[in-house]
């Protein structure tokens, strides 16, 4: 290769690179720890909107703006409906709404085109790794190093939801639409063997 075709191989690679190099995650310190009881829900929509703006980032696409504390509360009526169920699932009821498409109307919004991801998981940061109960009353756990597992803070409950619905092909797939333009979600916690449950709504809108 001579050290013209070089150079313009090198100026090639990092215009590939720059606009990765330009897309920071978002940190996971400092974060308060989720008070399961009163989850402030806007924070974590925001915590949320912040890791798929990241995600969004790494393949070019704009960034999603937050579509509203409405939309919030909307998304968080049917988490509240899941986690009294401890059931996932797109269709509820009452404050919930039957379907998608009501929560979005609760929200006063209009968009040409909408959808919704929704997840369950530990209120610990248990991860995909193998934990020891010491005290379960007392939601003491040890992980295979010793350590003592915290209950999620604000951004990593965002990065551990986000990153299962980015490994999942659909959910992927909402995350990373062009057509959506904005983004909203609600969550509620339910009691479980694990000292806890988060149930998540997330809603898109274009």
């Amino acid at each position: 290769m001579t050290m013209r075709a070089l150079a313009a191989f090198v100026v090639f690679w990092l215009a590939l690179a720059a606009p990765l190099a330009a897309c920071t995650r978002p940190a996971l310190q400092p974060s308060p720890t989720i008070n399961p009881v009163n989850i402030d829900q806007t924070r974590l929509a925001r915590a949320i909107l912040a890791e798929v703006n990241y995600h969004r980032c790494r393949v070019q696409l704009r960034e999603l703006s937050y579509a509203g504390d409405a939309l919030t509360q909307s998304s968080q009526a049917h988490s509240v409906w899941m986690a009294q169920r401890k059931k996932l699932s797109h269709t509820g009821r009452g404050a919930s709404g039957r379907k998608m498409t009501d929560r979005v109307r609760a929200a006063r919004l209009t968009p040409r085109t909408a959808s919704e991801n929704i997840a369950y998981l530990p209120l610990f940061q248990f991860g995909r790794n193998s934990f020891r109960v010491v005290d379960r009353n007392a939601c003491h756990f040890l992980d295979a190093a010793g350590d003592r597992i915290p209950s999620h803070s604000y951004a990593t409950l965002a990065r551990e939801v986000v990153t299962m619905w980015i490994d999942s092909r659909g959910h992927r797939r909402n995350i990373l639409d062009r057509n959506v333009t904005a983004m909203s979600t609600g969550a509620a916690v339910s009691q479980s063997r694990a000292c806890g449950d988060v149930w998540v709504t997330q809603i898109f809108v274009g």
